[in-house]
């Protein structure tokens, strides 16, 4: 009796091993999100003129970055995610370097399912009330835009220390012009 209680609980331990480690080789992590940083072949903190699917639409205001230009895709181009139909994207850049992309979707629940497969289990952000995944580099934030529509987010944290970088040798301009 005790050799066969043995033996399914080996077999019983060998089955559980089997769901965890394939659980972890077929999930995703955040890391994902580094690796691929950015939407499809627009990368984040990259020169805007290596990209011919966008066109210059204006300069906005911004909080954080002076003078950002904002480029938008031109027709044709980015169309699609997999089937699903790609509203809006807008690029916004820094001194002609990308840090932040927006994309404007269909709500499609596949959609989802992909960022969760592709970038691991989302983070919540009650005060925003958006999912998000985020790495030292860089933010994907994934929220509601309308009833029929999903809005994605990309921002470079790598750009904001840019910034910084640049403010500071403003400064030491100064100091040295003294």
């Amino acid at each position: 009796m005790k050799y066969k209680n043995n033996v399914h609980m080996a077999k019983l331990l060998v089955f559980c091993f089997t769901l965890f480690f394939s659980g972890l080789v077929g999930a995703q992590s955040v890391e994902e999100l580094d690796r691929r940083n950015g939407f499809k072949d627009i990368k984040m903190t990259s020169q805007i003129t290596d990209y011919e699917g966008l066109e210059f639409k204006k300069e906005i205001d911004s909080d954080i970055f002076p003078k950002v230009y904002q480029y938008v895709r031109k027709k044709g181009f980015y169309d699609t995610i997999g089937g699903i139909k790609v509203f809006d994207l807008e690029v916004n850049t820094y001194d002609s370097a990308i840090y932040e992309i927006r994309i404007v979707t269909e709500k499609n629940p596949n959609l989802y399912k992909a960022l969760k497969k592709n970038f691991g289990q989302p983070e919540y952000d009650y005060r925003g009330d958006k999912y998000y995944w985020k790495t030292d580099n860089l933010r994907l934030s994934y929220d509601s835009h309308s009833k029929t529509k999903i809005e994605m987010v990309y921002f470079s944290y790598l750009m904001t220390a840019k910034l910084k970088e640049d403010k500071k040798q403003v400064v030491e301009d100064i100091a040295d012009d003294f």
